[in-house]
């Protein structure tokens, strides 16, 4: 994809860029640009100039965007650094899904080779766990490492870890004798660590589900499983107890602006939770004291990174709306006595932001040249682009315009999300009247003008640029015609996390991870300290009642279990039921562990009929199947084959609803 992502800068009106980054005539404005095109540009900046990069983009949705369009580009996977809800109050149980997402992208960057990574607006302002102190809390753990299983955990539990019986998620571990289980923050698996006295002699990832590898591993980083934790202040929580203290007992009685005794109720609780070594879920009001020094996600990059500054001024208005909102919750929270006032500094301005950024070269990217921006340009390009619309299943006019772009004399690419789906496309084009077509899977070069080369590879949407008459369609414009369909989207298993609330109906059944069983009551908005927020209302026993706020779903699931004409019984808030339950369905798989460790023991030992490779044959009876394969069918097709291919019995069950498509990986078998 090289080739194509060097071709934006063929455009005469900005071909000078990388020289202006190189010779420090920044900041630069391009305008003219869609979403697909930014990160186009982005990539190719970065590429030509081989420089660290990062893009700044207005929220959530746009970084997704943008990073999965950058991966496209630059052929590696982009880090997204969001901002996150800070943790104000003591909780039970708290999500850390979205710190810990952003603690690995951290360390990423602090890394010897940083991947590009794209910001939010929020990340941008928002005060951060200092990059020095993050490199003092992570360490690696490698295979033939010398390192005592007391002195591990005791580094997880000062990197905020919890101990388990057995580890569920991430920021949990569990020892049992010469094994320890570690599932770090920002890995997709646990890790079991297997040591020979003080030496870690295995190091693999294995399934929490199943407890079984699924792979060696070279290494294990290891990252705090928060980010803010009394234990990486200086002189750790017993330093953070004496700084608390101090403000504690110079406290003005007198003081108007605040409620002072519920803030030294709330210092009081806080005191006694540090010294008691309990877990400390509300550090986040104390962000100042752990981190005197003011860093943002920003004091990550590296000094030769370039900054690119996706729709600038869109930027500035999520920035300063971000504020307002924060502003006023914080101060309904200082003067309800939860925050003190003094070291409630938790954000930037927008405009210190923009002095920030201009320590980097940067280039502001936008779709015109209007109002002011938050850097003043010293250069200011324009450039003709179009972001191709969806043909909505017409590959006909697809195919149409693809023959006028050639007769225009345009390089046209095709690019298709993976090798069986480009056949399918440089097919089609050739049965709709397409000629010179021709496949280039890598596409190390683009193709001659005149040519149409169809490629793997994958964008948000098709791009051309008439100045240099070149033209990207990818194969999701052309859905649905002469192409195999895509399947239907899957509905939400039972005993998934919850994504969206929108997942759930009213009556439903779900299990809060904390308080058991409880039917979903619906949405309600709350005011809390004078401001409205979402929260999802489960109903218990009695007429015991919770209210989860939104950004807490990952900690409840859909109820798998007894049908809905089975009677369920309800959990009891505050009761020991639900506790009894988990413990008694620990116990029961451990036994059924051990019963399926026996069973698996003697089917190892039993001979089987060990199968051929793929042959020519069978690869051709699986692309004349109709519909294109989804991820779960490809890997269930392939776990299969694997498993037919070994000399022992096979034990594998397929399931699936109606019409997802177990028959065409049976017939593979068969075929097989």
């Amino acid at each position: 994809m090289r080739a194509l992502t060097l071709s934006i800068l063929e455009n005469k009106n900005i071909t000078p860029l990388p020289g202006s980054v190189e010779g420090g005539v920044l900041p630069a404005l391009v305008s003219g640009l869609g979403p697909v095109h930014r990160a186009h540009l982005a990539a190719a900046l970065a590429a030509s100039c081989g420089r660290p990069l990062c893009v700044v983009v207005p929220d959530d949705a746009a970084a997704d965007a943008m990073a999965a369009d950058l991966g496209a580009f630059l052929g590696r996977p982009a880090a997204v650094i969001a901002g996150r809800d800070h943790t104000f109050y003591a909780a039970e149980g708290v999500s850390r899904g979205t710190e810990q997402k952003r603690l690995a992208a951290l360390d990423a960057l602090l890394g010897d080779d940083p991947p590009p990574v794209v910001m939010t607006a929020a990340a941008a302002l928002m005060r951060s766990v200092p990059p020095e102190v993050l490199s003092r809390a992570a360490f690696t753990v490698r295979r033939g490492d010398t390192a005592a299983p007391e002195d591990l955990t005791d580094r997880l539990l000062r990197a905020g870890y919890r101990s388990a019986e057995q580890v569920e998620g991430p920021g949990q571990f569990s020892r049992r004798g010469g094994i320890l289980d570690v599932w770090a923050t920002g890995a997709a698996s646990p890790a079991r660590l297997e040591f020979w006295g003080d030496e870690v002699d295995a190091l693999c990832a294995f399934d929490p589900g199943s407890q079984r590898r699924t792979g060696e591993m070279k290494a294990l980083r290891v990252l705090p499983a928060a980010e803010t934790l009394p234990s990486l202040a200086e002189g750790g929580r017993s330093g953070l107890l004496d700084r608390i203290k101090e403000i504690y007992a110079r406290l003005n009685r007198n003081a108007v602006k605040f409620d002072v005794e519920k803030l030294r109720r709330t210092l009081a609780a806080d005191m006694d939770a540090l010294e008691s070594a309990l877990e400390f879920t509300a550090a986040d009001r104390y962000m100042e004291l752990i981190y005197p020094r003011f860093a943002t996600a920003l004091d990550y990059l590296a000094p030769e990174a370039l900054v690119v500054l996706a729709e600038p001024g869109k930027c500035g208005q999520r920035a300063r709306d971000l504020l307002k909102q924060a502003g006023e919750d914080i101060r309904l929270l200082i003067e309800g006595g939860t925050l003190f006032g003094r070291i409630a500094h938790f954000y930037n301005t927008w405009e210190l932001t923009a002095q920030r950024l201009a320590d980097w070269p940067v280039v502001m990217a936008d779709a015109f040249t209007v109002g002011r921006y938050p850097l003043e340009p010293r250069t200011t390009m324009g450039l003709t682009a179009k972001q191709l619309p969806s043909y909505a299943g017409s590959g006909q006019q697809a195919a149409e315009d693809v023959r006028h772009w050639l007769g225009e004399g345009y390089r046209c690419v095709v690019l298709a999300g993976d090798e069986r789906r480009a056949k399918a496309l440089e097919e089609l084009l050739r049965e709709k009247g397409v000629g010179r077509v021709f496949m280039d899977t890598a596409l190390e070069t683009l193709p001659a003008p005149g040519t149409c080369a169809v490629a793997v590879g994958g964008l948000s949407a098709g791009l051309e640029y008439p100045q240099i008459k070149l033209a990207v369609l990818t194969d999701t414009q052309i859905a649905k015609s002469g192409l195999r369909t895509a399947r239907r989207k899957r509905a939400l298993p039972a005993g998934a996390r919850l994504g969206s609330y929108e997942d759930l109906a009213v009556g439903d059944l779900v299990v809060h991870e904390t308080h058991g069983i409880g039917r979903f009551a619906g949405i309600f908005k709350m005011p809390v300290d004078g401001v409205e927020k979402d929260y999802i209302k489960i109903c218990y026993a009695g007429t015991d009642s919770l209210y989860v706020p939104a950004t807490q779903l990952d900690l409840v699931t859909k109820y798998i279990g007894a049908g809905e004409d089975t009677p369920v019984k309800l959990s009891r808030l505050g009761g020991t039921d639900w506790n009894r339950a988990r413990s008694r369905a620990k116990a029961a798989a451990k036994e059924m562990a051990g019963e399926l460790i026996g069973l698996y023991a003697a089917r190892q030992k039993s001979p089987g009929h060990a199968f051929a490779p793929d042959s020519s044959w069978q690869r051709q009876f699986e692309d004349a199947f109709e519909y294109t394969e989804t991820d779960d069918q490809l890997r269930c097709a392939a776990e299969v084959k694997r498993d037919m291919e070994k000399p022992i019995p096979m034990d594998r069950l397929l399931c699936g609803d109606v019409g997802y498509g177990k028959t065409e990986v049976a017939l593979r078998a068969v075929m097989k």
